[in-house]
């Protein structure tokens, strides 16, 4: 539903949509819970449920939100992962200009990594969720889209440890950690694109295991890419 000016909301409980999210807390279809519990919530308390993995956060920050803030936050994390990157391939840094000139070419890698993610995750809500793509139309699910692979590098805030570790780590130490924070962003993209609600209910573990597969693809071309640095 959307509301005067075309904004379209949802229950951050159950995913329903609804008209309004001030005058009747109680408007929700299914769920009988209040309609968005993060509308009065600092977005420092909604960017650490979102860490936290808990869905409503999500549901809160695509659709009922202002997301200006949280493309900033993308900037940020753009800005981190590329930092890590840089360092992770070239871990000696004296020659100033080839270590800048690294940052700026993982930036650009990491740039094309989330446009490759975005058109992964579109040809799959267009596989199999087409009816609902052409009700919903192509821009504004291609916006919703772009909106759940920010979310999901969000993860990359446990980048920071790293970092500021440095070489007061092992190798093995470094590369668990690179595992894990992986490993956050696969789940978190995973409940970020669970919540848009575009799959029907019976086709849900197909969309999510083509989710995976759409990431193990992308980490792919990561590493390729990162090999082909090497060489």
């Amino acid at each position: 539903m959307t509301d005067q000016n075309g904004k379209h909301y949802v229950c951050v409980s159950c995913g329903n949509p609804v008209r309004e999210l001030y005058k009747k807390y109680s408007n929700t279809v299914k769920c009988n819970q209040i309609t968005d519990k993060y509308i009065e919530v600092e977005e420092f308390i909604i960017l650490i449920d979102a860490l936290l993995l808990v869905s409503s956060a999500f549901r809160h920050m695509i659709y009922n939100g202002k997301f200006k803030l949280y493309w900033k936050i993308s900037l940020v994390v753009l800005l981190l992962e590329s930092f890590a990157l840089c360092r992770q391939q070239r871990a000696d840094g004296s020659n100033t200009a080839l270590y800048e000139r690294g940052f700026y070419m993982s930036a650009l890698q990491n740039i094309g990594e989330y446009l490759l993610m975005t058109v992964l995750l579109l040809f799959i809500t267009a596989l199999l969720g087409f009816g609902q793509l052409s009700k919903v139309g192509f821009a504004p699910l291609a916006l919703t889209i772009l909106k759940v692979v920010a979310i999901s590098n969000f993860s990359k805030f446990f980048l920071l440890p790293i970092l500021v570790w440095g070489s007061n780590t092992t190798d093995f130490g470094r590369n668990l950690h690179y595992m894990l924070v992986t490993g956050h962003h696969l789940c978190s993209l995973v409940m970020a694109y669970n919540v848009v609600g575009i799959i029907s209910n019976h086709l849900r573990w197909l969309s999510i295991l083509l989710v995976i597969c759409a990431f193990i693809m992308k980490e792919y071309v990561r590493y390729f890419q990162a090999f082909q640095m090497v060489l």
